[in-house]
C-alpha cells in the first residue's frame, strides 16, 4: 500500500479530517482550473476553437460535458485574466 495511505492509520480524528479537506479544496481548485482552460478553449482561441471532441478527451470528459463544464462566470474569469473578451464578442 503507499505511504501516504498507511500513514492514515497514525493520524488523529481530527488531523484525517483535516487532511481530507485540503484534499477537497485542492480537488476544487483543480476543477476551476479545468473549467478556465476549457472556456478558453471554446471562447478564446482563434481563427477556430479547439474541437469539443479534443477538449473532452484531454480532460476526460463527455463532449456534452465539456458543453457543460463551464459558465459564464468561469469565461468571465478568463476574460478579466486575459484582459480582452471572448471571440465572439469581439
Amino acid at each position: 500500500m503507499p505511504e501516504h495511505l498507511t500513514a492514515l492509520d497514525t493520524l488523529l480524528p481530527a488531523d484525517f479530517l483535516s487532511q481530507l479537506a485540503a484534499l477537497r479544496d485542492a480537488r476544487d481548485q483543480l476543477d476551476q482550473q479545468i473549467r478556465a482552460h476549457l472556456a478558453y478553449g471554446r471562447e478564446f482561441v482563434g481563427p477556430r476553437p479547439y474541437t469539443l471532441a479534443s477538449l473532452a478527451d484531454a480532460a476526460g470528459l463527455s463532449i456534452s460535458g465539456v458543453r457543460t463544464a463551464y459558465t459564464d462566470a468561469d469565461r468571465d474569469a478568463v476574460a478579466q485574466a486575459l484582459g480582452r473578451p471572448p471571440r465572439s464578442q469581439t
